[in-house]
């Protein structure tokens, strides 16, 4: 049986950048790869935002090389990256210059990805950046007529986090069938939007290539692990039924103390996983 690796979003171990839950921290980011393997995690998923941009490490060569001397110093597979930039500039913005300027940071970012090794880079389709616009899907196209075929030739796979209910959803994955083209799916999101799980997860499954482990309440974005309302059990039983075969990727709420968290979410989270899809990697 395949084992499953328990990975960290970056930025959650360390003090919060300008008060925000989740940002890249600029000139400490190294710090965060001993705490994780510390605390017995297996992977990171990378973030990049507006505020990073310049000086992300993904975007450099000698950024990249520090990321993959780092990765195999402290033995955490570098999962992918979260590419919160596009709510800060959408790539479906009624704004033709900042969708030609959104357009040149993805290809920037496949291309980035690409040398780094990374399986996946992972594009926010809501708030600004949501697909329920009425003209965000000729929009889409535009994007995906050449982003898709990119992602090809760089081996990154295009993975979606939308606000779009299960049945739209599945509906612009066979529009847009590509082999690099899918899906993460955030368990906390689920909880916020008010979808059923079972329905997501049987539309979708197939398509699914990564989880975020979040918890959320309809009232309240992000509450730690187990404290929300959130139905874990149902969701890991029916991934495990549908043979879901991919990673899991902790998206924890902030607390008094990040790192105590941390240890806390990956043992209610390893307990998830080994309880329906054991074992579950821990190193």
């Amino acid at each position: 049986m395949k084992s499953r690796k328990i990975g960290s979003i970056q930025g959650r171990l360390l003090p919060p950048v300008n008060g925000r839950i989740q940002a890249f921290p600029t000139g400490r980011w190294e710090e965060e790869f001993p705490l994780l393997r510390g605390l017995g995690y297996s992977s990171i998923e990378l973030t990049i935002d507006r505020a990073s941009w310049s000086e992300h490490p993904l975007r450099s060569a000698a950024g990249r090389k520090r990321l993959s001397e780092l990765s195999g110093e402290f033995e955490t597979a570098l999962e992918g990256v979260c590419c919160d930039i596009f709510m800060e500039r959408p790539l479906l913005s009624p704004d033709k210059e900042i969708r030609d300027e959104a357009e040149s940071m993805l290809r920037d970012l496949l291309q980035s990805s690409s040398e780094l090794g990374l399986p996946f880079i992972e594009l926010p389709f809501m708030g600004d950046n949501s697909l329920k616009d009425a003209q965000a899907f000729a929009r889409l196209e535009t994007i995906f007529s050449w982003a898709l075929p990119f992602a090809e030739d760089c081996q990154v796979d295009v993975l979606l986090e939308t606000d779009l209910a299960p049945k739209p959803l599945a509906k612009l994955l066979t529009r847009f069938a590509h082999p690099r083209l899918g899906l993460n799916y955030d368990t906390g999101n689920s909880t916020w939007f008010g979808f059923d799980p079972i329905e997501e997860l049987q539309a979708l499954h197939e398509d699914i290539r990564n989880v975020h482990i979040k918890d959320c309440t309809r009232r309240d974005y992000s509450v730690p692990l187990g404290s929300g309302e959130t139905q874990f059990d149902l969701i890991m039983s029916e991934l495990k039924r549908l043979d879901y075969a991919n990673h899991f990727i902790i998206q924890g709420a902030r607390q008094a103390d990040d790192i105590v968290a941390a240890g806390e979410y990956l043992k209610f989270t390893k307990n998830l996983v080994n309880k329906y899809f054991a074992p579950a990697a821990a190193a």
